[in-house]
């Protein structure tokens, strides 16, 4: 069966200890320390603290008990972590033939003949996109080069940080598929894995198998696989559609209370961020819930539907509140807190109607808010935010308003 070979060249550009690098460029002291980014676990550290046996997923007691006082660790950021991977898409935007975005800190690219534009070699081309990356925006990243998205993506399991690694010829590719376990394909699930796994033992293994006994094993996945595998080019990133809802969450498993002010200020905390997102995003909400953990895992929550679209957060704030006195319980304890936003649209400047609220509520208070968001983002405090209820409050007396 004949296919048509790729001609094209894609680099899998991953930022390497992406969380991590980003505190380390706000803080660059903090470089060649063991750095941890965390959220009741270790979700990215540094290399210092990986050569500690600190992984992804560590429970933060087990990371502080192995680490001891000699590490530095941070709350993640997401806000900020998306805006310097904003900054890392933009620049490989500009800079390669087209640019797939596969997370927050990582993308496949297109670069088929921009070296030969250049006058350069390919390995030359790829090293200096890869200073040009820590020069101009200080996050270093590791990039693989292959004619198909799958195997560039496969590359990345030979080495890191900061390392380049480019497919040349047939031979040099078949002695690392040997070496690579099936489990390294990506989109190869565990069901296909325990099917193959007396006759198929690395990536060669599978190339080597039947294409129509994978079409009928498998289906389109392990045939899309195969072929990407054998240098035809069908594996495409698709797009993320938009999200339905913006959450956040807090387990507090070793500590479970009934604690009204502390369940309370867990839920202003998750208010805060989220809110920050949607005004980040533009956008207006209409359903509000909250999800409460006891002990035993039960689950209950509990929604509210505005009538309309808003993104006043006063009024957000005012049904989140009464949404959790109305069915918080004294004797329930509670392991974890969620708020969740949802419904959402995008937000458009509104024509005021002669009975509506003055025009502060209406946009400046918005405005204020991306303001003290855009502060946040850049300096890494959150603690102007505690300040927005105490100014509206201030500027309501001001104004003689009444609510």
């Amino acid at each position: 069966m004949l296919f048509k070979k790729s001609k094209k060249l894609f680099i899998h550009v991953d930022c390497d200890c992406f969380f991590a690098s980003c505190e380390i460029l706000k803080n660059p002291h903090l470089k060649w320390k063991m750095v941890c980014v965390w959220n009741e676990i270790v979700i990215a550290c540094s290399y210092e603290a990986k050569a500690m046996w600190i992984k992804t997923w560590t429970p933060i007691w087990e990371a502080k008990r192995i680490l001891w006082k000699f590490w530095y660790y941070f709350w993640t950021n997401h806000n900020y972590y998306s805006y310097i991977s904003d900054k890392i898409m933009k620049y490989l935007e500009n800079n390669t033939l087209s640019i797939e975005p596969f997370s927050i800190d990582e993308a496949f690219c297109e670069i088929t003949w921009l070296a030969e534009m250049y006058k350069l070699s390919i390995s030359d081309y790829i090293k200096k996109l890869q200073n040009n990356i820590l020069k101009h925006i200080w996050i270093p990243v590791s990039i693989w080069v292959a004619n198909t998205r799958i195997k560039a993506k496969i590359y990345s399991k030979i080495n890191k940080p900061y390392w380049v690694y480019i497919w040349y010829n047939d031979f040099q590719e078949k002695t690392l598929f040997k070496k690579l376990p099936l489990k390294d394909i990506p989109y190869i699930w565990k069901s296909h894995q325990e099917r193959y796994k007396y006759c198929c033992k690395t990536i060669y293994d599978y190339i080597s198998l039947w294409f129509w006994q994978i079409k009928k094993d498998i289906w389109k996945n392990g045939t899309d696989l195969w072929l990407d595998l054998s240098w035809v080019n069908t594996f495409v990133v698709k797009k993320n559609p938009q999200a339905k809802s913006i959450w956040r969450s807090r387990s507090f498993n070793k500590y479970m209370t009934s604690n009204y002010d502390f369940l309370k200020s867990q839920l202003i905390i998750h208010f805060d961020t989220v809110y920050e997102d949607i005004s980040n995003k533009n956008l207006e909400i209409k359903t509000i819930s909250i999800m409460l953990r006891d002990k035993d895992f039960n689950t209950y929550m509990y929604n509210y539907k505005l009538k309309e679209h808003t993104n006043l957060r006063n009024i957000i704030f005012e049904k989140l509140i009464k949404l959790f006195n109305k069915n918080y319980q004294k004797n329930i304890l509670y392991r974890s807190t969620w708020i969740v936003l949802s419904d959402f649209k995008s937000y458009l400047p509104k024509q005021l109607g002669i009975f509506d609220k003055p025009l502060r509520n209406k946009e400046h208070n918005f405005k204020l808010v991306k303001a003290i968001n855009s502060i946040n983002q850049k300096y890494n405090s959150h603690k102007i935010s505690f300040w927005i209820a105490l100014l509206n409050k201030w500027y309501d007396a001001k104004l003689g308003i009444r609510k």
